[in-house]
């Protein structure tokens, strides 16, 4: 008998669980409500909230923009901000949470990329630059 089991452990020691695939594992963190883990877009924070600073505090003012040649007066090409918008793109229930007061809250978290367009009066020529941001709210839950 305990030959037996001797070879039945052997025998279990030698299996190897498969590995998920990358499909199952994201339903499931879907399921659990897990947010995915973007850190690029941390990284890209900062680059926004600069920007965003440096576009209000030259609101009425051109963004110059060095040519091929600096020495030419002439050769600076101005771009002026002409639109701003930001595009939802993913919302999730980050489900509930208890905030430091002990009330109950529901978190969700809403991607978005914000597209800033500056454009050349002059030659009508354009430049865009768009940003990845995710945003959390927490709404605070009454239960009855």
């Amino acid at each position: 008998m305990d030959d037996e089991f001797y070879e039945l452990e052997a025998e279990l020691k030698r299996l190897r669980p498969v590995s998920a695939s990358p499909l199952l594992a994201a339903r499931v963190e879907h399921a659990l409500g897990v947010p995915r883990r973007n850190y690029w877009r941390w990284a890209a924070l900062p680059a926004a909230a600069a920007l965003a600073g440096a576009v209000l505090l030259r609101e009425n003012q051109p963004l110059p923009v060095s040519g091929p040649s600096p020495a030419a007066a002439g050769n600076v090409v101005t771009y002026k901000p002409v639109s701003a918008q930001n595009l939802l793109y993913e919302q999730q229930d980050g489900g509930l949470v208890t905030l430091a007061d002990g009330t109950t809250a529901r978190r969700y978290l809403n991607s978005y990329v914000d597209t800033i367009t500056w454009k050349n009066p002059r030659t009508q020529a354009s430049l865009r630059w768009s940003v990845p941001r995710t945003e959390v709210r927490v709404v605070p839950v009454s239960f009855q």
